[in-house]
């Protein structure tokens, strides 16, 4: 099989997918190097040869990998397949589907949650106390304030309390973590559902405002006293609406979302 590029050997394609497995391949070659952002990916013509098959398997990889936005396709005599570095929303949202499908059908727990949640935001609200900014408290205290509707409905209520927690991740100014706490951002709407009606809303308000306020003086510190004892809080509430049912032994998958039960 001829080599396309130095760096770059294809393996010998398998009957079933193989224009799956073109992209797979070109995608792994991407993520260890082999192209940079700007750079052109070989020609369909090229992958075809290299792969021993037909052009249009060849067209039908590079769309495949197209579609996971690692690379961005032009046409014209300096046209071509070429290297796009992903948009950081794009990548939270592929991320986000993903995530959604592996808590449907996986086995995480309610205490994987909150455990993963105890660990990552804990590090986003001493780093938000350090480097938010003017806009990132304004977006941090905009849903405290409307929270303190009590008489929303509960569902809408616990957007803004997601609302008030991603813009804590937000101000951290680190993509990583904020890609990270996305996944946990996304199965509270189905976690909340056990202990939301045992809660009370003006100590969850309260507690926002007063962590709102360790990050707003630029306290780290007080930062991780006002949310580690929002956190306590929120466990000791669900393991009373729990009884006698351990978080490790329920699953997110069999959680209804927030919205479901109402």
């Amino acid at each position: 099989m001829e080599n396309i590029v130095s760096d770059f050997a294809p393996t010998p394609l398998e009957r079933r997918d193989a224009s799956g497995q073109i992209a797979r391949q070109l995608r792994e070659a991407i993520s260890l190097g082999t192209w940079s952002p700007g750079e052109r990916l070989p020609s369909e013509q090229e992958l075809a040869a290299a792969f021993d098959v037909a052009r249009s398997t060849a067209r039908e990889g590079l769309k495949l990998l197209s579609a996971t936005g690692m690379v961005t396709t032009s046409r014209g005599s300096n046209g071509g397949t070429f290297v796009s570095l992903p948009d950081a929303d794009e990548v939270a949202i592929q991320l986000g589907d993903a995530i959604r499908l592996w808590f449907r059908a996986g086995n995480v727990t309610v205490q994987d949650v909150d455990e993963a949640r105890a660990i990552l935001e804990l590090q986003c609200v001493d780093l938000a106390a350090r480097r938010r900014t003017t806009e990132d408290l304004e977006a941090i205290l905009r849903p405290v304030e409307r929270s303190r509707d009590y008489s929303m409905d509960i569902a809408d209520w616990l957007d803004l309390d997601l609302e008030f927690h991603t813009a804590i991740c937000r101000a951290a100014k680190n993509k990583i973590l904020e890609l990270a706490m996305t996944a946990v951002h996304l199965s509270r709407p189905a976690t909340n559902s056990v202990f939301v009606d045992q809660l009370d809303r003006s100590t969850v308000t309260e507690q926002h405002y007063a962590l709102y306020q360790a990050i707003e003086a630029g306290d780290p510190d007080a930062a991780a006293r006002a949310f580690t004892a929002h956190v306590d809080y929120l466990a000791h509430v669900r393991l009373t609406a729990l009884n006698d049912r351990s978080p490790s032994s329920i699953t997110v998958a069999s959680l209804p979302d927030i919205r479901e039960t109402r």
